[in-house]
């Protein structure tokens, strides 16, 4: 260090030592008045949670308070519906195959008190057995002559009896008597002889049916009606629904759809838009599951297979087949054969390549294709006259190179296709050409011999061909089944060109003239049906006009069965229709007092009458009655309804039904 600065040092020092004192702290003075309050500063960051204090103690409950006044009571709630339970004889067939009584449940959505077929729900059956063996004989009993003597086996036995009901026992549309009592001789009976005799008779239920016919909807407005169609049997049933064609007057023909339950009627689709219409089912119509396959007509393609899925409400075109250009064909399926082998639709076509052949449409894979092109070169026409299934091969008519309809097979399992069996070597042999039938393994048919055309026959089991019967000597031939044939139990029934009705028993193989009609033929320009073992037709002969008659199989007797109207004239039934419905006989026939209207024939009682005169113009009969010419272009059994068209002056032809009605009643 400088001296110069040490000396500095010192001065400063000494500067310093007066100053010590005046640096203490002085008396506080008085506060100052407190400045005005400033702004409020930003919100600082909350902060942490305290801890949640302890739960207090609870406190004690307090006391009730005083019950309300009670509300005012509610309006009482709608009634519920009711249950109905019909009951109805099932004679021996689809739901019990030895007869029984079936039970319609339902409810009774109307509140009529008439459980209508629309209602029900529910059918159940209570099926008979079948008879069991008979028991063995019992031990005769002892006697003062030493003789055996009848033993009074059933003596106090309840026994039953079943008794069938017909229009003259009030149940016009059949009924059965269930009887019970003891086999106990009372009231001048027989005691312990088995049988339920009047006197014996303890208890009875009386399940009785009688017809309602009923208009089903003015589907078309005003006096020309929708005029339902089935064509090629396009009458097809899907669970509730039925499938036809029908006009509105504004699409043409289309196809469209009833619901039998909601009785809804509705167009399905409009396949060939404009006032035109597609003619479905005019050549084919089948059904499979839910699908149904039928012929249709369009300005584009001309008549195609189309398919609807009752599932899925879904119409399309399934196969195109013939040629579209330059101006569109159709190949016209179905033209020959249509029938269902499996999940696949065997049906004849038409194409330009392969002329009418045998054609395929799978409906899972919604295939079609070619089975065999039998004629090359020309058409073979497969089923024109025959074709059926047979322990799973399909059968059918066809011909090749030499012009003669063979019977031919087809194996769907292995694909293969061939000539079964010749008749002839005659182009016009025409194995079918009025009649065949399949009875076990037998096809009978009609075909041109060297005798004419007779009645043959053919074992597909054996592969052998007889003439069953030369039934008109020479070589003239008969024409056998010509205007009808049907097959009745055993036996096989059909017309020839002599007026005459024969009969073929294919058990015993005997063949016979039932009777020789005059006039027209029998069933010429009529239907046919049989009911039970009974067959039913149209006939005539010198005492009276054109009526229906009955042929039984079991006792081979034939008759007339309804003299409608006495005299020559007739009432030519069965013009448009002619069915069976729980034991009874229902058909058209034309008398002068109700016009062609619906009637029905009891076989149990012979009792014959008109079920509704649908079209009555004059109530006293003073003039000839118009007709509604029932079933003219439709009918069809569905859920045990009648479906059929009829005409009426107020509605046109429209859609009606005939539905049994049930009734039970308990006690003698």
């Amino acid at each position: 260090m400088s001296r110069t600065h040490a000396l500095l040092t010192v001065v400063v020092a000494m500067l310093m030592i007066p100053l010590s004192g005046c640096v203490s702290d002085g008396v506080n003075g008085v506060n100052g008045v407190d400045g005005a309050q400033g702004e409020q500063g930003p919100k600082g960051e909350d902060g942490v949670d305290g801890l949640d204090g302890v739960n207090g103690t609870d406190g004690f409950d307090g006391v009730n308070g005083t019950s309300g006044a009670n509300g005012t009571n509610g309006a009482n709630g709608t009634d519920g519906k009711t249950t109905l339970i019909q009951t109805f004889v099932d004679y021996p067939g689809e739901g019990c195959v030895n007869g029984g009584v079936g039970l319609h449940v339902g409810i009774d959505d109307d509140s009529d008190g008439y459980l209508s077929i629309d209602e029900v729900d529910e059918t159940v059956y209570v099926c008979d057995g079948a008879d069991g063996q008979d028991g063995a004989d019992g031990t005769s009993g002892g006697s003062s002559s030493g003789e055996g003597s009848n033993g009074g086996a059933t003596s106090g036995m309840m026994l039953s009896d079943s008794i069938r009901l017909s229009k003259s026992d009030g149940c016009p549309a059949g009924g059965r008597l269930m009887a019970f009592g003891l086999d106990n001789g009372d009231n001048g009976g027989t005691a312990g002889n088995g049988v339920l005799e009047a006197g014996e008779i303890d208890d009875q239920t009386t399940y009785c049916s009688e017809q309602r016919v009923s208009f089903i909807a003015d589907a078309r407005p005003g006096t020309t009606g929708v005029k339902p169609v089935s064509y090629q049997g396009l009458k097809l049933s899907v669970g509730d629904n039925l499938y036809f064609a029908a006009d509105d007057g504004v699409h043409g023909y289309e196809l469209w759809g009833y619901n039998t339950t909601t009785d809804e009627m509705w167009m399905v689709a409009d396949i060939r838009q404009g006032a035109g219409g597609s003619y479905p089912g005019a050549w084919l119509a089948v059904k499979h599951d839910t699908q149904i396959l039928f012929s249709a007509y369009t300005d584009d393609n001309g008549t195609e297979l189309w398919a609807h899925d009752h599932a899925t409400g879904a119409t399309w075109m399934a196969a195109n087949l013939g040629p579209d250009q330059p101006s569109p064909m159709g190949s016209n399926p179905g033209d020959d054969i249509e029938i269902m082998y499996g999940d696949t639709l065997y049906f004849s076509a038409f194409t330009q390549q392969y002329a009418t052949e045998l054609w395929a449409y799978n409906t899972i894979t919604q295939n079609s294709w070619l089975v065999k092109d039998i004629h090359m070169g020309s058409s073979a026409n497969p089923g024109w006259y025959m074709h059926f299934i047979h322990h799973d091969v399909l059968y059918f008519t066809a011909r090749d190179i030499g012009n003669v309809h063979d019977l031919w097979g087809h194996n769907q399992s292995n694909g293969t296709t061939w000539k079964v069996a010749a008749f002839g070597t005659d182009p016009s042999t025409h194995p079918g050409n009025y009649m065949d039938h399949l009875i076990g393994d037998t096809v009978y048919f009609d075909a041109l011999t060297p005798l004419g055309r007779e009645l043959m026959a053919y074992n597909l089991l054996n592969h052998t061909s007889w003439l069953v019967a030369d039934l008109e000597q020479g070589m003239v031939g008969s024409n056998p089944g010509e205007h009808m044939s049907l097959v009745v139990g055993d036996v096989l029934l059909f017309d020839t060109s002599d007026d005459s009705l024969w009969a073929h028993d294919t058990a015993n193989g005997s063949t016979w003239r039932v009777m020789q009609h005059v006039g027209t033929n029998p069933g010429e320009d009529a239907r046919e049906t049989v009911v039970g073992r009974m067959a039913f037709f149209r006939a005539q002969d010198g005492a009276g006009g054109q009526e229906l008659w009955a042929f039984d199989e079991e006792t081979s007797r034939v008759w007339r069965a309804a003299d409608i109207v006495p005299g020559t004239e007739g009432s030519s039934p069965g013009q448009n229709m002619m069915v069976g419905l729980s034991g009874v006989l229902y058909f058209d026939a034309f008398t002068d007092n109700t016009g062609r209207e619906l009637w029905a024939h009891d076989p149990a009682d012979g009792s014959t009458w008109v079920v509704l005169d649908i079209e009555q113009d004059d109530v006293n009969y003073t003039t000839t009655d118009p007709s509604s010419n029932p079933a003219r272009s439709f009918w069809a059994l569905h859920n045990g309804c009648l479906f059929f068209d009829a005409y009426e002056s107020e509605n046109g032809r429209e859609m009606w039904k005939m539905c049994l009605e049930h009734t039970i009643t308990y006690g003698l």
